[in-house]
């Protein structure tokens, strides 16, 4: 199921961060007609950052969450795994300083519950720019950096070399504090942390959404819930329920990972330890090693549909342009997921309509903020303070309906691709 107007994600290929074996459904379908006091639709890291706060200020309320898949398998289970407390956009520096300052405190917070057996020791983080482009981009985003007083240090070409082990990148900008984590075991053990007034429904997808006269009623293909509150944290799913379509659009980024490498090849890759490198361009490649020895990169979009056997082709020419000498092993899986894109990277945030509360549009950094934003929405819902997150982040702009969405997509893209140059 890939149609753009999907209520959600049907992926054709299986993610290399699990076992199909662990993909077992492990909580109740939603089945009947049910009534609760809070519906939160998605259980990724926005849904589980809203359950989790809403339980904190309601003890006594009854909590569902409709998870279209198992917990793990759709999108917060298939990114690369970075969990990035640098805040990178805000309205301006000052805004942007106190996003950090607000991402770190929930790292922090995550980091008590859901990092053990997730996240990877030691590892170094970074930006890394290979063209004469990335390299200026850097030299505006260590601006941004200093001004709203983040952490950074600037990496030489020799620096780059001995922590990857290629001559690829030109300069980087190192960002301390950073995470990488097994992003299936972080989202699998945030939502075993939830307490037990929260009931998790697996393969529940909300396939329609309607106004009633004591509140709101989801269904789904094999049950209904009705309550005064819900929460759409599916991203830009929700446009499948009538709601966030005019400032959102869904987007397919592409991962492949190599087959477990020799010792002595992972050790030349990685001579300083695990880590990871996101591009100096925003359709740049980003690059990671893994626990177990193996090499992952994410790169490509691909506009409300699933990408075919070519985009594993492309995938897998960036690696090689970067360490030549993995050409004899390749990628052993590439797979798909989904983000939630808008035009300006504001999120569609707060109170839509009485009792309707959304967070949409995670701008593909969607760990530390999408789980902030879930926190502060259940805050809004609940009538306690709460973070202004327009003054923040801003308000998402209209865009067009299709075609000329789809064609103003293509027409950007194929620009900023020719501009990332060897960044892809």
């Amino acid at each position: 199921m890939n149609r753009s107007n999907a209520p959600y994600p049907d992926y054709k290929r299986a993610c290399g961060w699990k076992e199909t074996a662990e993909l077992s459904q492990k909580h109740p379908r939603l089945t009947g007609s049910q009534t609760c006091d809070a519906i939160i639709i998605g259980a990724g890291y926005t849904g589980i950052g809203i359950a989790s706060q809403l339980a904190k200020l309601q003890p006594e309320s009854d909590i569902r969450v409709l998870e279209a898949e198992t917990i793990g398998a759709g999108s917060p289970g298939r990114n690369s795994g970075f969990v990035l407390e640098h805040a990178f956009t805000g309205v301006n520096a000052e805004a942007t300083g106190e996003l950090y300052r607000h991402y770190q405190s929930t790292q922090n917070a995550m980091r008590e519950i859901a990092y053990p057996g997730a996240v990877t020791a030691n590892s170094t983080i970074f930006k890394g720019a290979a063209t004469d482009r990335g390299m200026r981009n850097l030299s505006t985003l260590a601006s941004l950096l200093k001004k709203s007083g983040q952490p950074f240090e600037w990496m030489s070409p020799e620096r780059l070399r001995s922590i990857t082990g290629s001559s690829y990148y030109r300069a980087g900008l190192n960002l301390p504090g950073n995470s990488l984590v097994n992003p299936y075991a972080l989202i699998s053990n945030l939502a075993r942390s939830l307490p037990a007034t929260i009931t998790l429904h697996e393969q529940s997808p909300a396939i329609h959404l309607s106004q009633t006269s004591s509140g709101w009623l989801a269904t789904t293909p094999e049950g209904a819930l009705q309550a005064p509150q819900v929460f759409l944290a599916n991203n830009a799913f929700a446009a499948s329920l009538g709601f966030g379509n005019a400032y959102s659009v869904k987007i397919f980024t592409y991962a492949g990972i190599t087959p477990k490498l020799p010792a002595d090849l992972f050790a030349a890759l990685a001579p300083e330890g695990q880590w990871g490198l996101l591009p100096a361009h925003r359709l740049g490649s980003t690059l990671r090693t893994t626990d177990d020895g193996r090499l992952l990169i994410r790169g490509f979009y691909g506009y409300e549909r699933e990408g075919n056997d070519a985009t594993r082709s492309y995938l897998e020419q960036s690696l090689l342009n970067r360490f030549p000498e993995l050409s004899s092993y390749g990628l052993e899986e590439w797979w798909g997921g989904t983000t939630s894109l808008t035009a300006n990277g504001a999120p569609l945030w707060g109170q839509l309509k009485k009792g309707l509360f959304a967070s949409i549009g995670c701008n593909g950094v969607g760990i530390l903020k999408g789980t902030l934003l879930g926190q502060q929405l259940a805050n809004l819902a609940s009538g306690q303070p709460c973070l202004n997150v327009h003054e923040l982040m801003g308000v998402p702009i209209w865009m067009p309906p299709e075609p000329i969405r789809h064609i103003g997509f293509n027409l950007v893209s194929a620009v900023e691709r020719r501009l990332a140059g060897a960044e892809r």
